[in-house]
């Protein structure tokens, strides 16, 4: 029988700890249980209520942190954000999780959502928006001198510029696609030969653009960041 006739079959995903903690989490935000404000239960409680190890925990809040339904504050714990679209953004999730979306598909629409991003940016970026893409650069650049990778730093920096834009569906749809760029970093090691000093390099000039207020710069400027990054598409599926 002719192989070709099962190249219409597709993987079987099976959903991932951390998946399951965030869309329970977010059930009882989006339900109201969870109010504005209301502060999340320590990561050791949420581990032995799950039945799960730690690490699953805090993949679940980074993944709700990224969609900006929780804020981690320094001292504070994990607060739930003033956020009234929680139930869009984990309908949102859910459908596009069962896409599957391969590499290729993500950094088509990357390219498309995140240059016009750049330039939405340059036009309504705010100080305190300039001083979080800031901090995200730093971040990274801290990072990188300790020889890491920086993935999850590099990222935080596309989703503050997705926030400068002030439009909350490209902020979702931008950290989506960061959220599943961490996975295709890891797995096709992105990072490596020192992409991570080439891509702190590039962020410094997208932000430079960006706080001068050079809508075409910044669109450019991204253009360019991110054009490398389709080098793994011929080489690489997943």
């Amino acid at each position: 029988m002719p192989k070709e006739l099962f190249d219409n079959l597709k993987e079987i995903v099976i959903e991932k700890p951390a998946d399951k903690i965030a869309d329970q989490i977010n059930e009882l935000i989006s339900s109201g249980q969870l109010k504005t404000g209301d502060k999340l239960p320590s990561e050791r409680f949420l581990s032995e209520k799950f039945n799960v190890g730690r690490i699953f925990v805090r993949d679940a809040i980074r993944k709700l942190e990224f969609y900006g339904i929780v804020k981690t504050l320094p001292q504070s714990g994990t607060i739930v954000t003033d956020n009234q679209d929680s139930a869009f953004v984990g309908m949102l999730a859910n459908a596009l999780n069962l896409m599957n979306p391969d590499y290729k598909s993500l950094m088509e629409v990357r390219n498309v959502l995140e240059i016009d991003a750049a330039g939405s940016a340059a036009e309504r970026a705010q100080p305190e928006d300039i001083k979080l893409m800031e901090e995200a650069v730093n971040l990274l650049a801290k990072k990188v001198s300790e020889g890491e990778a920086g993935l999850e730093e590099d990222l935080l920096f596309h989703v503050r510029i997705a926030e400068a834009t002030k439009n909350d569906v490209i902020k979702y749809l931008i950290s989506y696609l960061a959220s599943h760029m961490q996975t295709f970093s890891k797995k096709y090691d992105i990072c490596r030969n020192s992409r991570n000093l080439k891509a702190l390099k590039e962020h410094r000039v997208i932000l430079e653009h960006i706080k001068n207020g050079d809508i075409e710069k910044s669109r450019e400027s991204m253009k360019n960041h991110l054009s490398s990054l389709f080098d793994f598409t011929p080489k690489h599926k997943s």
